[in-house]
C-alpha cells in the first residue's frame, strides 16, 4: 500500500513538473478589479475545465457551492456526479489574498478545526460577468482554468466572452474541456 501510494506521489510530482502553461506568458495572471463576495457566493456550475487529476472520478454535474464562515473566510462546497452515479463531494475553505476579494488560497486540508492556507493565489478570477452570472478562474501559474455560470449552460454570447477572458488571461480555451451537465453539455469536448 505505501510503495503505491509513493509511487502515486511520484506520478503526480512528476507531471506538475513538467506541465506547461497553455500559453507562454510572463507573470501571474491580471485578476478583474474587484469581487464582492457576497454577490459571488451561491452555487456555480462548471462549464468547462482544464482536465486535472483531483476530479478524474467526476463525470458529469460539476458544481461548486461557496458560503461565508463564521471566520469571514469562504466555505468551499464541490460535487459531481461520479462515472458509477454516485455524488462525490469535497470540502474546503477559501481565503481572500488582498482587497480585491479576486485572489484566493483554496485549502482542502483540514487538521482539526484549521484550514491550512498558504500565501499562494490558487483561485484567480480573471474573467467576471457585470451580473456574476459567469465567471473565469485561473491560479497563478495557469496550470488549472474553469469556466464557471449560475446555470448549467451559457448563452452562445456569454461562452465567448469567457474565452475572451480566457485570452486576455494567456490561457488557450481550446485546452479547456466542456463539462457535461444536466440541462447542459451532453458531452466533453475542447470549448474552442
Amino acid at each position: 500500500m505505501l510503495k503505491l501510494l509513493a509511487m502515486t506521489a511520484v506520478g503526480i510530482g512528476t507531471m506538475a513538473a513538467t506541465a506547461t502553461p497553455a500559453m507562454a506568458a510572463p507573470g501571474p495572471p491580471e485578476p478583474v478589479g474587484k469581487v464582492q463576495v457576497d454577490r459571488y457566493l451561491g452555487r456555480w456550475y462548471q462549464i468547462a475545465a482544464v482536465p486535472a487529476l483531483y476530479e478524474i472520478q467526476c463525470r458529469r454535474d460539476v458544481t461548486a457551492d461557496y458560503g461565508l464562515s463564521p471566520a469571514g473566510t469562504v466555505t468551499v462546497k464541490n460535487s459531481c456526479r461520479s462515472f458509477f452515479g454516485i455524488t462525490s463531494t469535497i470540502r474546503g475553505d477559501a481565503r481572500p489574498l488582498d482587497a480585491t476579494n479576486a485572489r484566493l488560497n483554496v485549502s482542502f486540508l483540514r487538521f482539526g478545526s484549521a484550514w491550512r492556507h498558504t500565501a499562494n493565489a490558487n483561485y484567480i478570477v480573471v474573467g467576471l460577468a457585470a451580473d456574476y452570472r459567469w465567471a473565469v478562474v485561473t491560479d497563478s501559474g495557469r496550470r488549472s482554468g474553469f469556466v464557471l455560470s449560475r446555470t448549467p449552460a451559457l448563452s452562445d454570447a456569454d461562452a465567448r466572452a469567457a474565452r475572451s477572458a480566457l485570452r486576455r488571461a494567456a490561457i488557450d480555451p481550446c485546452t479547456l474541456k466542456t463539462t457535461p451537465q444536466h440541462n447542459g453539455a451532453s458531452t466533453s469536448g475542447p470549448f474552442c
